[in-house]
């Protein structure tokens, strides 16, 4: 059995030697292998070998070394021609904390965000189905996966249903005002779940599960320009590497002004980095989406709901476990569940002759 999940990095089933004397500068001669998932929609690409070494002593550094000096493998995995404008990766490195079995930076089209739900549910499956967390003979695995918000406790089930605990989810800003064009207001929450996001309803904007993905991302690129300008300031008590806008989610509740029972159901969109669409209903925006509706008291501790996203119809189970607070703030932990699955194993390379191999995006 490996000592740690590096151990099976390098010597798992597909390893790759790690040459320092190549050109970390170039990824011309680098063989880079992943397994490919998805979680209810949403693509998974697991890097498990390949990589230059990622330098820094906490996950946090390792994922400023990536963006500041490994960005270009980044580009690589998840522009075209191996990857597109939605794609979305998770990277496998050596945990610092002791009760981690492992850790994971997460990739996206625009950079590296701090909290993945979708990711961390393939990656729970990944590391029990390949040993690195033995699989428990009766009742549930846990894992407890190290993010760059903090640790992710999670348990897959022996039919591979991955559910997880998030980190102290909380709401930051209450009901903001967002002008629209006819001269109405809609109001918005800027809420925690791992990453920030910008909670709507999708009705104020006029929008449903009939409307085209380009209109919420027109919609949600309005949202983060008039953030911008506003002046609104996020930011997290535990790292200024926390505090920056990830995402919007279009939610259809009942406005949080009117008295109405707890949803039994949730339809979202959530839109996030450079206008990237969730093919799920998201991890940590659901998570998001949670804390705004238990801080509003429409969602009660222990009350299930189903979370589907508008534009596939996948489902994830939401639901918040425990009150908690942050840094004197309230908030909660929620549970969120959902299904991942393989889709295939890749070797990437980039042959010097070619002039768009280190990949691009079509806006």
């Amino acid at each position: 059995m490996f000592k740690s999940a590096y151990d099976f990095l390098l010597q798992g089933p597909v390893p790759v030697p790690v040459d320092t004397a190549m050109d970390p500068e170039s990824p011309v001669g680098w063989r880079i292998r992943t397994v490919e998932m998805h979680t209810a929609g949403e693509p998974v690409r697991i890097v498990v070998s390949g990589l230059p070494p990622i330098e820094g002593d906490t996950l946090l550094e390792k994922r400023r070394y990536c963006r500041d000096s490994l960005d270009r493998f980044r580009r690589l995995l998840m522009g075209e021609p191996r990857g597109h404008r939605d794609m979305f990766g998770a990277v496998l490195v050596p945990a610092d904390d002791p009760k981690a079995d492992a850790a994971a930076l997460f990739i996206h089209n625009e950079g590296y965000c701090t909290m993945c739900g979708h990711a961390s549910m393939a990656v729970v499956r990944y590391l029990v189905d390949e040993g690195v967390v033995p699989r428990a003979e009766t009742g549930d695995t846990e894992v407890n996966l190290q993010c760059p918000c903090g640790l992710v406790r999670a348990w897959l089930t022996q039919d591979n249903q991955t559910r997880f605990l998030s980190v102290p989810a909380f709401v930051l800003h209450k009901d903001l005002s967002l002008p629209l064009p006819d001269g109405r207001q809609c109001r918005m929450d800027i809420s925690y779940g791992g990453s920030f996001y910008a909670v709507v309803r999708a009705g104020d904007l006029g929008l449903s599960s009939d409307s085209p993905s380009a209109e919420y991302v027109r919609q949600a690129s309005y949202i983060r320009r008039h953030l911008s300008a506003s002046g609104v300031k996020i930011h997290h008590p535990d790292s200024a590497d926390l505090g920056f806008l990830f995402g919007v989610v279009f939610a259809d509740f009942a406005p949080l002004s009117v008295v109405a029972p707890p949803p039994e159901v949730v339809s979202q969109v959530i839109v996030f980095a450079d206008g990237q669409v969730d093919r799920s209903p998201c991890g940590s925006g659901t998570t998001a989406c949670c804390a705004v509706l238990h801080a509003a008291g429409r969602l009660p501790t222990a009350h299930g709901c189903t979370f589907r996203c508008a534009l596939t119809g996948s489902e994830f189970s939401g639901r918040v476990a425990r009150e908690t607070e942050s840094h004197g703030r309230p908030a909660v932990v929620v549970q969120v569940a959902g299904r991942s699955f393989y889709t295939g194993r890749a070797e990437y390379l980039v042959e010097p002759e070619d002039p768009l191999g280190e990949g691009f995006l079509v806006q």
